[in-house]
């Protein structure tokens, strides 16, 4: 028969095959060989580091399919560049007697490493040989290398490097051994899981096929093989991570290097351990591996619905939090307390649709641990009252990371307290009882309902309202009483809380009436009752927004989530302009500045109308006004190099003076109208164009309220504050005498006062946030 093996067609994947190739056909006479050359997706892009393009499968995909297909019988790959598992429907036969594992120094002129000069230059194309090189010698400058040996050794030559890394393996197999400087030892240089071993590859119903290559299979490369990849396995490693795993025999048994690191090499960790079981020899490295790297998790409950129902720790936790893995209802409030830089990942489960499995959750907040120091699981409620927080916990310490828990305020006493209703009172209900009213089948729990019917606590449902009919027929079953009061509060403490009372014989008719939603608390007891005399009577005032554009305020937004009542008002509308942009002039522009999200927008627009993209903007310094507008910014992929510590004007025209000079050329992109200051600063330093990028015009008001309705008026901007004032007609003065204004700064204060308002507060930061608080504070 003939066997067809696939190959990349670099002279070393060649020579590696051709020796698979000879073997079998020794072995096999009655069998022929031949050999595939298959080009892959690594081998065409030799310009980018390995990390950025996809990894080492880049060199495996395309003859992986061609196995699947039946077109080649087998492929033969270098182990390393192989992931723990195969693609499906296929295998890795047994392992064959590898070559010299061992990384290799190529110096130039030097010897060894130790005679380098300091600062010398040394090229590789793997963090892993990187960063071990700057833990001997930290004085080196380490570059990206790509390329087949060849190409690297002539580059080495024609950029006058100091040296380069290679695989000893590689190089024997060449040929080229004379080339090694030095060989690198693992108490030096930890190499590659499976570095110098041949992965055969076929498809898993092939047999006798198997067993036709299984013949040559050695023993005790096995046995380190399988300690190295299962290190590399457990510890969920990929192309991105740094990680090193070399096993060699010893007159006891086997000895295990090992290392793990960051993207970036700033948390490593090294071990080596001692056994003769291939399986725990990786088990025990990577969990001393783990006590080195991980960072700590933290598991907080937000409260519910309302931002503000989070504990102070759990909020200064948050601030310091790398990365903050959430839940469904989380407020955005709340992860934008978080630093700049701190990775959002979104796991929220609803009815019917996880975003991830309870068990990838858990590899996840392991993974993270990895990589961050601070890693925050935030989750509704509290983390352990039906939020499945336990269990995280629990993998969280047979992984042997460190993980604490911060209470939040759960829904099962919160809702019906926002409700006015208390879970306990004297003379009432002696305590309260819990339980989840689905199980992990989404069916109704198996609950005690006959020992719920008598007693005399209060009962508390959670996510029960799509098992409401079920509950209250098995209740009155069960002997309880049909009067008996029930209240389901849906989105507590959010705009949206609703609050459902009736009886036990007909609160599953109302609740389908008033059509309330998930998430919803239901609570049955006499205490119900006591809602009537708790609840305050409802505030019909409400705080207005005045805003620019016809796009939902984000000021009103966070108003809303904190359950303010709010009403949006325009006051003026954007219209963009389109203005063709030159790439001859854009190409001697120093500095792009922006004041405002339009100006972003607007500029961005020109761009495209004009047939340029990102890739013109590469040696501009961009500024930015304030974080809002760096926000904006980095929406399009931009992250700003300079911002003032405080936003505004003034402080932007500082920063300026200390960076600019005669030869610079500047852009402000800005509106029709304003930025007077940052031009009169500038213009006698540099070279500063004004680019109008939109226009900000005043929008006639459809509907003027009564003052009565209104608590407060806030302004984001000057022209807002005119407009508004401008347009109330013969109540003006009685506006300007007694109503509150909340101004986002100084320009905005400063109009404010010339219209003759009396009563101002002004936002400690520009930012909706900070005028937020400020509108709570009025509210004390």
């Amino acid at each position: 028969m003939k066997y067809i093996i696939g190959s990349r067609g670099s002279r070393l994947a060649l020579i590696q095959t051709k020796y698979v190739q000879e073997k079998l056909a020794k072995a096999y006479p009655e069998h022929t060989f031949e050999i595939q050359i298959i080009k892959t997706k690594g081998d065409k892009i030799q310009n980018k580091p390995l990390d950025k393009i996809g990894g080492k499968g880049l060199f495996v995909k395309e003859i992986e399919e061609k196995i699947i297909s039946g077109e080649i019988h087998m492929g033969v790959h270098s182990m390393k560049d192989m992931p723990s598992t195969p693609a499906k429907g296929l295998v890795f036969t047994k392992v064959w007697k590898r070559e010299d594992p061992r990384d290799v120094l190529i110096l130039r002129t030097a010897k060894h490493l130790s005679e380098l000069r300091e600062g010398a230059v040394i090229a590789t194309g793997s963090k892993r040989r990187a960063f071990q090189l700057l833990k001997l010698r930290p004085d080196l400058q380490i570059i990206n290398i790509r390329g087949n040996v060849d190409t690297r050794l002539r580059k080495m030559e024609e950029q006058q490097l100091d040296g380069i890394v290679l695989a000893a393996a590689g190089l024997k197999r060449l040929g080229m051994e004379d080339v090694i400087t030095q060989y690198l030892a693992p108490e030096d240089m930890i190499s590659a899981p499976a570095q110098g071993a041949l992965a055969l590859e076929v498809r898993e119903d092939q047999k006798e096929l198997q067993k036709m290559l299984d013949v040559f299979c050695d023993e005790e490369t096995m046995n380190e093989v399988c300690a190295e990849r299962n290190f590399l396995e457990q510890m969920g490693g990929s192309c991105h991570t740094p990680a090193g795993a070399r096993c060699q025999k010893t007159d006891q048994g086997y000895e295990l290097y090992a290392m793990f690191g960051n993207e970036d090499g700033n948390k490593q960790a090294y071990t080596k351990v001692y056994g003769t079981c291939p399986e725990i020899l990786a088990q025990t490295a990577v969990k001393n591996i783990k006590k080195q790297l991980a960072g700590i998790v933290y598991l907080i409950g937000a409260g519910l619905g309302d931002p503000g129902l989070i504990t102070v720790k759990g909020k200064e936790i948050l601030k310091k939090a790398d990365c903050v893995i959430y839940d469904r209802l989380i407020p955005q409030e709340l992860l934008d307390e978080t630093k700049e830089g701190c990775e959002h990942i979104y796991v929220g489960k609803e009815n019917h649709h996880h975003t991830m499995k309870q068990e990838q959750i858990n590899e996840l907040l392991a993974q993270k641990a990895l990589q961050y120091d601070i890693v925050v699981r935030l989750k509704g409620g509290d983390p352990f009252v039906f939020g499945r927080g336990g269990e995280e916990a629990i993998y969280l310490a047979d992984h042997g990371i460190y993980c604490e828990v911060v209470p939040g305020i759960s829904s099962c006493i919160a809702a019906a307290e926002l409700a006015g209703i208390p879970v306990t009172h004297r003379g009432i209900s002696k305590g309260f009882r819990v339980v989840t009213a689905h199980d992990r089948r989404n069916q109704l729990s198996d609950l005690n309902f006959a020992s719920m019917a008598t007693s005399e606590e209060t009962l508390v449902f959670l996510m029960g309202l799509s098992k409401l009919e079920e509950i209250t027929t098995n209740l009155l079953k069960n002997g309880m009483d049909a009067n008996t009061p029930v209240a389901v509060v849906s989105s507590a403490a959010s705009t949206k809380q609703q609050t459902c009372e009736a009886t036990l014989n007909t609160i599953h008719e109302k609740v389908k009436q008033e059509k309330l939603s998930s998430p919803a608390v239901i609570v049955v007891g006499e205490v119900v009752k006591l809602q009537k005399q708790i609840q305050k009577p409802e505030d019909t005032t409400c705080h207005l927004v005045t805003k620019i554009g016809d796009q939902p305020s984000k000021l009103a937004q966070i108003l809303k989530d904190h359950g303010y009542k709010v009403k949006e008002l325009q006051t003026g509308e954007i219209s963009y302009r389109y203005d063709r942009i030159s790439k001859e002039e854009l190409a001697k522009v120093t500095y792009l500045i922006f004041t405002s999200r339009y100006g972003v927008h607007g500029f961005m627009r020109q761009m495209k109308s004009s047939n340029l993209d990102l890739r013109d903007l590469f040696d501009k310094k961009i500024v930015v006004v304030g974080k809002k507008t760096k926000d904006v910014l980095m929406q399009y992929g931009i992250i700003a190099d300079l911002m003032p510590e405080e936003a505004g004007e003034i402080n932007l025209s500082e920063l300026m003076k200390q960076k600019v000079d005669a030869k610079d050329v500047v852009w402000y992109c800005k509106g029709i109208s304003g930025g007077e200051k940052l031009k009169k600063a500038l213009t006698p330093i540099c070279q500063v164009t004004e680019k109008i990028m939109y226009e900000n015009n005043r929008k006639i008001l459809s509907e003027i309220p009564e003052m009565k309705d209104i608590r407060s008026v806030s302004f984001t901007c000057a022209s807002s504050a005119r407009r508004f004032f401008d347009q109330i007609g013969e109540e003006k003065q009685q506006w300007i005498e007694n109503i509150l204004c909340i101004s986002i700064g100084e320009k905005t204060t400063k109009q404010l006062r010339e219209i003759g308002v009396r009563h101002i507060l002004e936002s400690k930061d520009t930012t909706y946030v900070s005028m937020f608080y400020k509108i709570k504070e009025s509210m004390l």
